[in-house]
């Protein structure tokens, strides 16, 4: 006697097989059909979906690293020449300076100036005065043609003061 017989003896001896032979063909039909059903949804919702998920995210990715591939092939000669070279540190030194400069000029403590890998500076500005915050800015942009690249500002608990971060950088 095979697995699936001596299974399928246990369930016709066992409560739910008595109370299934107690019902009528009708009954019993529909018993089945629901069961099919069930078994269905469960197969779908537990198997297959996970899986179809799984297979577009992959074929999603498989596309992403396909195109970043390419794009990396046809600029390698590119990429392996700015990687031969230094960071341009004349270029962040002077604008450090006339952004230094500029902020003394307007009375402008800066807390950390970093410069950055594209050439540019990071600032970073606590508890000063809006309007004197504003007036470097204005001067840096309109005297000394630097370009304002991106600009968080959070308003102090003091009056007027406020605390940020800036990065700058200078027109090629």
């Amino acid at each position: 006697m095979s697995t699936a017989q001596s299974l399928t003896a246990r369930l016709q001896q066992g409560s739910i097989g008595q109370w299934y032979v107690t019902k009528s063909p009708t009954d019993q039909l529909i018993i089945k059909i629901l069961v099919a059903l069930i078994a269905g949804t469960i197969t779908y919702t537990a198997v297959w979906k996970p899986v179809s998920y799984y297979n577009q995210d992959q074929q999603a990715r498989y596309v992403t690293e396909l195109t970043l591939y390419e794009w990396i092939i046809l600029n390698q000669a590119t990429l392996s020449l700015r990687a031969t070279q230094p960071i341009s540190s004349n270029n962040s030194l002077a604008l450090i300076s006339s952004t230094t400069t500029a902020a003394n000029q307007n009375q402008i403590k800066l807390e950390r100036l970093q410069p950055t890998t594209d050439g540019g500076v990071s600032v970073s500005l606590q508890e000063q005065q809006f309007d004197q915050v504003l007036k470097w800015l204005s001067s840096l942009e309109n005297r000394q043609g630097l370009i304002l690249e991106r600009l968080s500002i959070d308003r102090s608990d003091k009056s007027s003061k406020v605390s940020g971060q800036v990065k700058l950088l200078k027109p090629e």
